[in-house]
Formats: C-alpha cells, sequence, structure tokens
C-alpha cells in the first residue's frame, strides 16, 4: 500500500527530519538518503524500518538542521595574547597613550569562534531513533486508512465470487438432465428401434462424473470463508491470501475447463475475472 509520514524532532545533535514514502511491491525494498555523518547507521535505520513494515518499495529521506545546535562558542587564548602583546610593543615604540579595550580586541574577527561539536555515532542514532519511530507510526496511519478502503473494496468484489459460483451450481445439475435428454435424441435418430436406456443411463453418469463441480466448489467455499476470516486478523496475512488466490484461480479454471455449458463458461469467466480483481489488490496488503 502507499503511504507518508514525516515527522521532526529537536535533539543536541541538530533538528532531525524524517519523510517516508512508499508504494506498492511484493517484497520490502528501502532506499535511505542521509546526511553524510549519519552514514553508519544506515543499517540500523534498515533493521528498525524492515520491523516495522513487511512489504512495500520505500525511501527513507533524513535531514538535519546542525548550523546552531551543534556549534560551541569559544575565545583563543593565543589570539587574544598576541593582539595584547603587539599592542603594549606599538604603544611602547611609539609612546602612545590610552588602554586596550574588550571593543578594540572584539573588531577582529579571530578572537571568538564557533566550534564543531562532535557526537558518537551511538548518541546520534539515540537521537535519530525516536523521530524514525513518529514517523513510521504516521506513514502506517496512512496506510491503514488506505487498507480499510481496499479492504471494502474486496469484501465486496468476494461477495460477487460466492454469488457466481452459487449461479454456477444452481445450473449445473440442469446441464446433465438436458445433456441425457440430447444424448436420447440423438440415439433415436440414428436407430429405428427403442433407445437401451440402460446404456444411455450410463452414458449420462460417466458424464456426470466426468463434468462434477461440486468438489471445486466446495473447496472454493472454503477458500472465500478463510478470506474472510483473515480480513478480521490483527496478522500480517498478505502472502497466505496471496496464496489462497492462486488456489481459488485453480478452481476457478478447473470449474470452467468442466463447464460442458455455455452459461457455465460464462460465469466461470466472471469467476475468474473477479478472483483476478483480488489478486491484484491484494499486493497492496501486508
Amino acid at each position: 500500500m502507499t503511504g507518508f509520514g514525516l515527522a521532526e524532532g529537536a535533539t543536541p545533535s541538530g533538528t532531525y527530519h524524517i519523510e517516508i514514502k512508499g508504494v506498492n511491491n511484493r517484497f520490502l525494498e528501502i532506499q535511505v538518503r542521509q546526511p553524510r555523518f549519519v552514514t553508519n547507521l544506515e543499517q540500523q535505520i534498515r533493521k528498525e524500518v524492515g520491523a516495522f513494515i513487511s512489504r512495500g518499495s520505500l525511501t527513507v529521506i533524513i535531514t538535519c538542521d546542525r548550523e546552531e545546535e551543534c556549534r560551541k562558542l569559544s575565545w583563543d587564548r593565543e589570539a587574544v595574547q598576541n593582539y595584547l602583546q603587539i599592542f603594549r610593543e606599538i604603544k611602547n615604540e611609539h609612546n602612545l597613550e590610552g588602554e586596550i579595550t574588550l571593543q578594540q580586541l572584539f573588531a577582529f574577527s579571530d578572537i571568538v569562534k564557533a566550534d564543531s561539536v562532535l557526537f558518537s555515532d551511538e548518541v546520534i542514532w539515540k537521537h535519530i531513533k525516536p523521530v524514525l519511530m513518529q514517523s513510521l507510526e504516521a506513514f502506517q496511519v496512512t496506510r491503514e486508512k488506505e487498507a480499510a478502503f481496499i479492504i471494502k473494496e474486496l469484501k465486496l468484489t468476494l461477495k460477487g465470487v460466492e454469488k457466481t459460483l452459487k449461479l454456477i451450481e444452481k445450473r449445473a445439475p440442469a446441464r446433465i438432465v438436458e445433456y441425457a435428454e440430447v444424448l436420447k435424441e440423438r440415439v433415436q435418430k440414428l436407430i429405428s428401434t427403442e433407445p437401451d436406456l440402460t446404456r444411455i443411463a450410463l452414458e449420462v453418469a460417466i458424464m456426470a462424473d466426468r463434468l462434477d463441480i461440486s468438489e471445486e466448489a466446495t473447496r472454493l467455499h472454503a477458500h472465500i470463508a478463510k478470506f474472510n476470516e483473515d480480513f478480521s486478523s490483527n496478522e500480517q496475512v498478505g502472502k497466505r491470501l496471496g496464496f489462497l488466490l492462486q488456489e481459488m484461480n485453480r478452481e476457478a479454471n478447473t470449474i470452467g475447463s468442466k463447464a460442458n455449458d455455455t452459461e457455465i463458461a460464462h460465469l466461470a469467466v466472471k469467476l475468474k475475472e473477479d478472483v483476478e480483481k483480488i489478486r491484484e489488490q491484494i499486493q497492496n496488503i501486508e
């Protein structure tokens, strides 16, 4: 499923902005874009994201504002001593009057400097991880909203599958009766005597067994029931539903191959279309 999550957190090592974007994918693919000083933490970031999300093509973008948070002001003692020494030498050599003031010293820009504060990978991870989790939670909220809509559509399609299957089951016995009548008429046209009803009944029984779809229909009903059950599960069921769909498609194909009837053949096509529609949407679900 698609999703988007954004979080921000101010820490001693900087203000972190973490954005997560995701689109549909059967597997989990993670791309991480981060500042150079976070490069060593990429595997930990991937591990944390992978523990939270199992499917999708994700992009994790980390930026950090460190201009103010990670700089410390200090004054250069050696530079100040050198400036004072020079002022005294000039004063003495030229017999100048007056005292050296702080304001005069501050006219030199190298007196006060901003030093970068270095943080270890361990400390940076402690700062980044809470922001990453907030972003993942926001990402998950958007996916859950989409999932609710998808499940609603899946349930409607699944009801369509069940309705079509019931129509096929209702039609199935009638085609055998019609086959028996057609067979009897053909035999009567070919022979002048009364047809052997026992032989006809045997032929109809063989055909009925060959075209029987009761097992396929029973298994398909069971798969539909399992589907509905998994919709209410709190577990990750995407892969299991994918396997169920393979089985449902197999049963639908078998029913179509055993149709021997225009109406059932058309219904079997509708059955496979709905199963395929579910298969496309199920790739979005974990």
